[in-house]
């Protein structure tokens, strides 16, 4: 869990249980990508952003965590088109880039 010291000497980051949730719901999205559902996999990401926003919303993520966050997701969504179905080869390393990222977080 990456921990960083805020006033007071207290330790903050994700909680490993929101990590990890958040993680396997990345994981969720590559392998959607891989097996060739390109709207699963948006369906997926669409899903796992509002996961993000919510624990955003509910302070669940600290203010210097928040904009990685929140701009991976939002990179990882944009690289997965629908309409037509297909995805852009990047998505499945940004999935699971995000998901290493949640994990070492």
């Amino acid at each position: 869990m990456l921990l960083a010291s805020g006033c007071g000497g207290e330790e903050r980051g994700l909680s490993s249980d929101l990590a990890e949730r958040l993680a396997v719901r990345s994981e969720s999205v590559a392998s959607e990508v891989e097996a060739g559902d390109a709207c699963g996999a948006r369906a997926a990401a669409e899903a796992l952003q509002a996961a993000v926003i919510a624990a955003v919303n509910d302070g669940a993520v600290p203010q210097e965590l928040q904009e990685e966050l929140l701009g991976s997701v939002t990179a990882l969504l944009a690289s997965i088109e629908c309409d037509p179905p297909a995805a852009s080869e990047s998505a499945v390393a940004d999935a699971r880039r995000l998901a290493d990222l949640l994990r070492e977080s």
